[in-house]
Parts: structure tokens; C-alpha cells; sequence
């Protein structure tokens, strides 16, 4: 799932600025030097660091090292070959500061883009360090697309080196990470310290940075329930869309006879995006179903997403269970028995049936057999399962780590966290923060703007999250969309019973208002494009934007012809 979002300039150059305290701090420095206050709240107008024009585009030679001994891709994008000595995240020599950012997800990788197009001064633009263990970025809420053929791998997940080519500021280490030692811990007290600390990945490689943002991510959450990490395939990553891309092949190969069974653990949107699209893709061929623990399938959404869900489902033949809980997953130990008496049979194509065990109100004991086990019933921050490693950095009780309002980390100066490893110290101002692009988007605009500050010893923003809507897939063309928009119960009614009702209908328009009193919702095909032209806008460089949205033309075209000739995607 992945929640709607503006563009980024009213995240930047309006937004920030209205929340720019109203003392002097509300003043900023241009590149001229003349200061500039927000066109919000004072009557003249703030200029933005944020700034298209800012982008560099020079290119170094493809293959040529640089001074720290790190070989340049293409477009000058730099990949570390150190031999285990430590080095600077900048140039040698330089004094323009350095900038690791640990994590090239969403909120990484959109942090060093943003940092980028920052106006910055000739003498403080800084090197910037990206580092993930993966040579891949993946935007993770194409990810259902890949299993629909919606999307191709490279347009889900495109290369490090293709995306930070046309910057010169950055470089990509690929890498994960065994510690990190700061030098910058305050401890309560003020800092004079004017470095930052040293990263050491697994393979000995230290990189010394100035200043340090933890974008790492989340991981599956399994719960400790017997089977569930050796038999159920997760749905979190690329590595994970590809696991079950094979599997929903494997079985539209087999003979024709009894349906597969598949069952799809959680049922909040990740679990009904998956569900409908593996349900839509197999067709006859799977019977789907849709375990809930709770009494409904995405409890506390929006009301008009989880009708258009509902009807997408029952329309599918999903089969959703509700008010159980799973309590463990194991092999069918006959069907394994017969398996391996056969001389016919292949584990590579054939994989062994699972049982899903789950509870049932009443103390009701139940089991599920399945071909394939779909778990997407948790997550949690990767600095959870990180705690093994050397961080020095203090975690709440999710293992997310503790950040003040400028999403600073406690007791840091000099390192920022944001996306799904973030948590503010009040609890209370994080617990209606969802764990979502849309949150890491805006993150990432903050990250950029505080560090730019910090560096420029400006004052820092407080981060405040803006909910701009919910989207979610429902097929290869369905969708649904929820935007926040005031709609009283009234008008809804009214517009329900009235001659437009039959006509909104029509239009995949419905008004469901939540107990906020919001809530427009857009469904099926006119969601679905909503939802695509989202994505397409908040593709992280111009050059990868005009790639995907090139693709997408052309199957778009092919998908209308298939509609109106009436046959079937391949």
C-alpha cells in the first residue's frame, strides 16, 4: 500500500517555511545572500534551497577512480574499492562535508536526491555517501505489478548506477553494515566535535563521515510462530516479488485439475493488494484466501476502500477468513510421503503442500491446506533486527530509534534518522504515523532541509506529517483511492439516493465519509490510473520518470486494445 502524495515543491517551498518558527528563524539565505522570509506568514516571499536549477548534470568518465580509490560508473557515480583503511565519505583533501546515508530506500535514497537539488554555498556542498546492501533501489509499492506484468524488473527496481548518474555529488557503496562509531554523541551535553564518526561495513571497508542519516528500512516480521519463516513466502522486498513471481508461474503450468491453494496471511493492504492480484493472474486455476485476524479486512481504513475492496474480492472469489490467528505452519507430512515415493515428481516445480494452522473465536482449532503460503502480516523496523549489530543509538521498545521534532537523533548532533527506523521520543507524536512512502517522501524533504540548516548553521524544522490520501492496487487495471477531502454525511446521502448516484457509480466515484467527516474515494479503473500516475510522478530521477512513463504509454495503449477486442492479458 502506499499513501498519496503532493508535489514535492508544496512539501518544500511553501510547507517547510509556514513552519518556520516566527522569529528570526523565519529568515533563510539565498545563493545571493539576500534573506528571504515565507510568503505565508510574513508578506514577503520565501526562495526555497529546493530548486530544480540546482541539479547538476556533469558527467565524469566512465571507469576513471577517483581520489579516495573508488571507481566511477557511469555518469560519474562513484563505487568503493577500498581495502579496508579508512576513508572519507567526500573527496580526499576536501573540506566540503560528508554525508553518509545508511539505507537506499525510499527515505535514503529520496534524502540524497533532495540534498542534491539544494542551492547550496560554492564551499559547502557536500559529498554524499549512499550506502544499501542491495545494488538495487525497488519501489515497493510497484512490487504487485510485477507479479500482473504491469511492470517490468528494471522499471521496479532500476540500478543504484542508472538512478544517481547525472549526480556528481554522490557516490553508491554497496555494502552492509557491521558498526558505526560516532564521535558526536553529546550525552546530554553540547558538542564542539566538528566530525561525525566511522562506518564499518561487514567486509572491513570504513567510511569516516561528518554527518549521518539512518534510512534503513523494515524487515518481515514473522512473530516467532513455528513454520511461518521456513515455509511462507514474504512479500517485502524485490528479492521476495520474484520468489513468488515463480512459484504463481509454476503453477500456471501445471496440468489441469484441482485448484491450487493459496492463502494470503494478513489482510491489511499489503494483504489484499496481493490477494487480488495473484487471484486475478491464476484466475480458475487458484482457490485464494485471505486470512484476517481481526473481524474485517483493513481495519480502520477509510470506509469507501474497504467497500471497493470487498467488491473487488468477492468479484475475484477471494475467500476471506476472518478472526483467525495463526498459529503455526507446517509441511503435509502424507503429501510429502507420496511425493518422494514418486519418481515423477519434481520439488522444483512441485513444492510440498502446507498446512495453515490458525485459532478461531470459541478456542476453535482449524486447518487450511495450501500450495502457497503469502505472509505479509507484519513488519518492523530494520534497527530491530540490528540490535545485534554495534549501533550506538538509543531504540524504543519497537526498536525503532529514538529521534527528536527535527527527527535528530537523541543525544547526536550530527545524525538524523527518518522512514520505518524513525521514532519520535513522545510516543504520542508517532502513533498516528503510518509506516509508508508517503511518510518517508516527507521525511526525506525535512532530512535534506535540517542537514542543509545544520550545515549552514540555519535553525532546524520540526517534522509535521501531512496525510494526503490512501491508494492501493486491485488488479493489473483496479484500484482504489481515498482522498481526505471534507464530505458531510448529508451530501453523501443525498448524492447516494439522488439521480448522480448511478452516475458517480459508473465514474468509480463513491463518498464515504469517515468519522473525521472524510473521504472521496475513486475506484477501479479511474483509481487505478490515479494511482499509476502517482507513481509515475514520484519516480525518483526525471531520466528513470521518462523510462517508466514511456513503458507505461505503450501498454496502456496494448491493455485498450485488448479491452475493446475482449481477450485476456497474457
Amino acid at each position: 500500500m502506499w499513501k498519496l502524495t503532493l508535489p514535492s515543491y508544496c512539501l518544500t517551498a511553501n510547507r517547510l517555511a509556514c513552519h518556520t518558527p516566527s522569529t528570526a528563524a523565519q529568515t533563510t539565505l539565498s545563493c545571493s545572500g539576500q534573506r528571504r522570509s515565507c510568503g505565508h506568514c510574513r508578506p514577503s516571499h520565501f526562495r526555497s534551497p529546493f530548486s530544480s536549477s540546482a541539479q547538476t548534470t556533469g558527467r565524469a568518465a566512465s571507469g576513471t577512480r577517483n581520489s579516495q580509490g573508488a571507481t566511477a560508473g557511469r555518469g560519474g557515480v562513484a563505487f568503493a574499492s577500498y581495502a579496508g583503511q579508512p576513508l572519507g565519505a567526500g573527496l580526499e583533501g576536501s573540506s566540503s562535508p560528508r554525508i553518509c546515508i545508511l539505507g537506499g530506500g525510499f527515505g535514503g535514497l529520496y534524502t540524497a536526491v533532495r540534498l542534491e537539488s539544494l542551492m547550496w554555498p560554492h564551499s559547502r556542498r557536500p559529498q554524499i555517501t549512499l550506502i544499501d546492501q542491495n545494488e538495487q533501489f525497488v519501489f515497493k509499492p510497484l512490487l504487485y505489478e510485477l507479479i500482473n506484468g504491469g511492470a517490468t524488473p528494471e522499471e521496479v527496481a532500476p540500478m543504484f548506477a542508472d538512478l544517481l548518474a547525472p549526480m556528481n555529488s554522490t557516490s553508491f557503496v554497496q555494502g552492509s553494515v557491521h558498526s558505526v562509531h560516532s564521535d558526536n554523541s553529546t550525552n546530554g551535553a553540547h558538542s564542539s566535535n566538528t566530525s561525525g564518526g566511522t562506518i564499518t561495513l561487514a567486509d572491513g571497508q570504513r567510511l569516516q563521515y561528518d554527518w549521518l542519516v539512518l534510512a534503513l528500512g523494515s524487515s518481515t516480521s514473522f512473530f516467532g510462530i513455528p513454520g511461518v519463516k521456513d515455509l511462507a513466502l514474504p512479500f517485502n522486498d524485490f528479492k521476495d516479488a520474484m520468489k513468488v513471481l515463480r512459484r504463481v508461474e509454476d503453477i500456471e503450468t501445471r496440468l489441469a485439475g484441482e485448484p491450487a491453494g493459496v492463502v494470503v496471511v494478513g489482510a491489511g493492504y499489503a494483504g489484499v493488494e496481493l490477494a487480488s492480484t495473484v487471484a486475478e493472474r491464476l484466475g480458475r486455476r487458484a482457490a485464494v484466501q485471505l486470512v484476517s485476524a481481526g473481524g474485517d479486512i483493513l481495519e480502520g481504513m477509510p470506509p469507501g476502500q474497504v467497500k471497493a475492496a470487498r467488491s473487488m474480492l468477492q468479484d475475484l472469489r477471494v475467500t476471506i477468513v476472518t478472526n483467525a490467528m495463526v498459529s503455526s505452519i507446517s509441511e503435509d507430512q502424507q503429501q510429502s510421503s507420496s511425493a518422494e515415493a514418486s519418481t515423477s515428481y519434481s520439488p522444483a516445480s512441485r513444492p510440498a503442500k502446507q498446512q495453515v494452522h490458525v485459532k478461531l473465536p470459541g478456542n476453535i482449532k482449524n486447518t487450511i491446506p495450501a500450495d502457497m503460503v503469502l505472509w505479509t502480516a507484519g513488519s518492523s523496523p530494520a534497527s530491530h533486527a540490528a540490535r545485534k549489530l554495534d549501533l550506538p543509538f538509543e531504540t524504543n521498545q519497537k526498536g525503532a530509534l529514538l529521534t527528536d521534532r527535527n527527527l535528530r537523533v537523541l543525544k547526536q548532533q550530527r545524525v538524523f534518522a527518518l522512514g520505518d527506523v524513525a521514532g519520535s521520543e513522545i510516543e504520542a507524536e508517532t502513533a498516528n504515523i503510518p509506516p509508508t512512502a508517503q511518510v518517508a517522501f516527507q521525511q526525506a524533504d525535512y532530512v535534506a532541509w535540517n542537514l542543509w540548516s545544520a550545515i549552514n548553521s540555519r535553525p532546524l524544522l520540526p517534522f509535521k506529517y501531512q496525510h494526503l490520501g490512501d491508494m492501493m492496487s486491485l488488479g493489473r487495471v483496479n484500484g482504489a483511492v481515498t482522498l481526505p477531502l471534507p464530505v458531510s454525511q448529508q451530501l453523501a446521502s443525498g448524492l447516494q439516493s439522488g439521480p448522480l448516484s448511478s452516475l458517480l457509480g459508473a465514474a468509480g466515484i463513491s463518498l464515504q465519509p469517515d468519522a473525521t467527516g472524510k473521504g472521496l474515494t475513486l475506484q477501479g479503473p479511474l483509481a487505478g490510473f490515479v494511482r499509476r500516475a502517482a507513481y509515475l510522478y514520484r519516480q525518483p530521477t526525471d531520466q528513470h520518470k521518462l523510462r517508466v512513463g514511456r513503458d507505461w504509454l505503450q501498454q496502456a495503449a496494448e491493455e485498450a486494445q485488448r479491452m475493446l477486442s475482449g481477450s485476456r492479458p497474457n
